[in-house]
């Protein structure tokens, strides 16, 4: 049944991204959206990267929650498999475009564009974009480089005729140009929103932040692990940006006050990963106190969200922080680091608590804070069911993704009267 107004009328909508829509990742930004549109009555197909050697994206087609996902070559353009799959599934009434380093946006946009469809961009985290911070682990160690990014073929040619390094100014343009060229933005933060008019660009720009399949989340069968106490948990890659290095900096004052306190890390690890994060934990003394679990099913991993005491994310950068919303949705108290767009999701002392950036003292006085004050960590958890109640409800985002789509639809049908 559709939930749409009666004066509207369903669209079809592509969406393209890079991973896209997956039967592992339930809560990736693409199959969240996509699910809620056809849920709403929509019609929605995801093209998105093939990739043999990612498990996720092995096949070239399949149907996942009502949504046609269709996979193709990475690569820029030409690319005759973008173009025959978009042909294929065609019509559309309006393209929805992802990430700062979609390699599939130059040439779906340009197919677009030729079949007179209004096009909408996320940017989902600018700091992932290696033109415009060199360290993309540590973006708000430097200041970002706006006047690196590309936006007109124009420029392509300005700058190759200065230094003659036409490849990587075509990467360049490829990749930013079909941000310049939508119709409108729609940007998941307000620090993205002002990071895209710092970058001079002037389209109409809507703010949406991302949700997740919280029902899911609240469905999955309660079996709680026996976890050692206190137990800190930590979700994510081992790499600078997570802070994980932080957490295990922490731990020894911690420990101090809380001798049996544990941290529980899951993430995906490689030999490199696991050698860095055990020889830190050795320097420190703690690698008894540190558990690593690696990946987990998405069950398991509500139940350890369940049953953690605090669930730790001392990040360095977030494109959004979709963990926070993990946590929120399953109980379980957090601590993060003051610093843009996950400020604006966790608010101290209401439903999260902040540290200082980069201070792994502080990290370890917030845990400490924590632990001592069960009553605490209760309001915590109350604001955090506040928050994902009000303030990301999937009727309610789903809505504003839809009037920025219908906007642009009819923008586009008045502006070629």
């Amino acid at each position: 049944m559709s939930l749409l107004p009666p004066e509207r009328r369903p669209l079809r909508v592509a969406m393209v991204g890079m991973g896209g829509v997956t039967k592992q990742f339930r809560h990736w930004p693409e199959r969240v959206i996509g699910r809620a549109l056809v849920r709403r009555g929509h019609s929605v197909v995801n093209i998105a990267y093939h990739d043999p050697k990612h498990p996720a994206l092995t096949s070239w087609q399949e149907e996942i929650d009502g949504i046609q996902v269709r996979r193709v070559p990475v690569r820029h353009w030409p690319n005759n498999r973008l173009r025959a799959a978009l042909e294929a599934t065609g019509p559309f009434d309006v393209m929805y475009l992802q990430h700062p380093r979609n390699v599939l946006a130059y040439g779906a946009t340009r197919w677009a564009q030729a079949q007179n469809i209004p096009t909408v961009y996320t940017w989902n985290g600018p700091f992932h974009d290696r033109y415009l911070v060199d360290d993309r682990e540590r973006p708000y160690d430097e200041q970002p480089k706006y006047e690196r990014i590309i936006w007109s073929l124009l420029e392509v040619l300005r700058r190759t005729w200065r230094d003659g390094r036409l490849r990587d100014h075509l990467r360049n343009y490829w990749l930013h140009w079909p941000i310049a060229a939508a119709n409108a933005l729609m940007p998941i933060s307000q620090h993205e929103a002002d990071c895209v008019r710092t970058a001079g660009l002037t389209q109409s720009q809507f703010v949406v932040p991302q949700w997740l399949d919280f029902a899911a989340i609240e469905a999955a069968p309660l079996n709680p692990p026996d976890l050692p106490r206190p137990a800190l948990l930590f979700i994510g890659q081992l790499s600078p940006r997570k802070g994980y290095d932080l957490l295990l900096r922490a731990l020894p004052a911690v420990l101090d006050c809380y001798p049996t306190a544990t941290v529980l890390m899951v993430s995906g690890l490689n030999q490199e990963d696991r050698a860095k994060l055990d020889q830190m934990a050795q320097e420190l003394g703690i690698a008894e106190r540190v558990q690593v679990l690696g990946r987990v099913e998405d069950s398991e991993l509500v139940n350890l969200y369940r049953a953690a005491d605090l669930y730790i994310t001392p990040t360095r950068y977030e494109g959004f922080g979709l963990t926070l919303l993990e946590a929120m949705t399953a109980g379980c108290p957090l601590i993060s680091t003051d610093i843009p767009v996950v400020n604006e999701t966790v608010q101290h002392g209401v439903n999260g608590w902040l540290t200082r950036y980069d201070d792994p003292q502080d990290l370890a006085r917030g845990i400490l804070t924590l632990l001592d004050d069960e009553v605490l960590r209760r309001r915590l958890v109350a604001g955090g069911h506040q928050t994902i109640a009000t303030r990301f409800r999937e009727d309610l985002l789903a809505a504003r993704v839809e009037d920025v789509f219908y906007g642009v639809l009819d923008n586009s049908a008045a502006g070629s009267r």
